[in-house]
């Protein structure tokens, strides 16, 4: 395999906590390790001020935070390809490796550095991530969400972070929801379900498509995403 997998051009809306990460969302029983289910979801308390306040300021405490390591489980056609390295959210750029788990990515293990246009690959990477991307040996072309899951994860890894806050006012009104407190890795967090993206006009009643994990400190620990088209769910853990 010599490429990152593609899924079929399809539709895709936005609106919500964040348009960036919804407009890559073409549409959860709640364990440690799985997004909690729609029906939980759905009957789950809209959001209180403070909880509103709180996941507003999520993607800038991952920008002040300015990077962190990332271990993400992306469904490709059934089977799950885990990518592992470093986001650099202040710059807004990635460097991980890509270890896929049979079916269309085979067993192939690349090297990835990308931003919020581009995406550069050396296949059959056989050593460990290294601290700098190497001058020579990539393969570059430009992300395409619209068609990628893969890329779709990419893009979405980099815009948890921004420069300023969410609304959090418009967020008491999105559909998002509270739906808990879990452990991530030890530590204790509030999970959230993110907004959703109704049609234009339409009052937003129900949960989206991401969820978050976040811990007492407005840490992210943990994000969740449905990406329209995907057999199942990204899961995406950061630590420091």
């Amino acid at each position: 395999m010599t490429h990152p997998h593609r899924r079929t051009p399809r539709c895709l809306p936005a609106c919500g906590i964040a348009l960036t990460l919804l407009t890559l969302l073409g549409g959860s029983a709640c364990t440690q390790d799985k997004p909690p289910a729609p029906a939980s979801a759905t009957t789950a308390p809209a959001l209180t001020t403070p909880q509103a306040e709180l996941l507003a300021l999520t993607r800038f405490a991952n920008y002040r935070r300015g990077a962190a390591q990332v271990t993400a489980d992306i469904p490709v056609q059934g089977q799950s390809a885990r990518l592992t390295g470093r986001l650099d959210w202040r710059h807004g750029t990635g460097l991980a490796i890509l270890q896929g788990n049979g079916g269309v990515l085979e067993h192939g293990r690349h090297l990835l550095r990308w931003d919020r246009t581009t995406v550069s690959i050396q296949h059959n990477w056989t050593g460990p991530l290294p601290t700098h991307p190497p001058r020579d040996g990539w393969t570059g072309r430009a992300l395409t969400p619209q068609t990628s899951t893969i890329d779709t994860t990419l893009l979405l890894l980099l815009n948890l972070a921004t420069d300023r806050p969410d609304n959090a006012q418009l967020l008491l009104h999105s559909g998002a929801r509270r739906l808990g407190q879990e452990n991530v890795e030890g530590v204790p967090v509030t999970v959230f379900a993110g907004p959703s993206t109704p049609a234009p006009g339409a009052v937003r009643t129900t949960p989206g498509r991401t969820r978050y994990w976040i811990d007492a400190d407005g840490d992210l620990r943990r994000f969740s995403a449905l990406p329209g088209g995907a057999s199942g769910w990204l899961v995406a853990t950061f630590t420091a």
